[in-house]
């Protein structure tokens, strides 16, 4: 009898809601397979954020900003939107 076979066995024997957990389970441990393997989505995301912000430094794009508290205030300033009262 093949490993799958023994499996397939011993899980028709478990209630359905048993059988919901194995299967949970196995879903978790694919997961972590994945992951082991490739990079998380959450890597890539701060490798592009970390290459984004480096090519900004290198163009000099908040260079002429002197006092980032008030340029955070300004931008942040509730503008009139169309179609309503102000």
């Amino acid at each position: 009898m093949t490993l799958v076979e023994r499996i397939q066995q011993q899980l028709s024997t478990l209630p359905p809601e048993k059988q919901s957990e194995v299967l949970d389970f196995v879903t978790f441990l694919q997961g972590q397979a994945h992951s082991v393997h490739s990079p998380s989505v959450e890597e890539k995301r701060k490798k592009r954020l970390k290459k984004a912000f480096g090519t900004l430094a290198e163009l000099g794009t908040f260079a002429d900003i002197t006092d980032p508290v008030e340029w955070q205030r300004k931008i942040r300033r509730d503008r009139p939107l169309p179609g309503r009262e102000a």
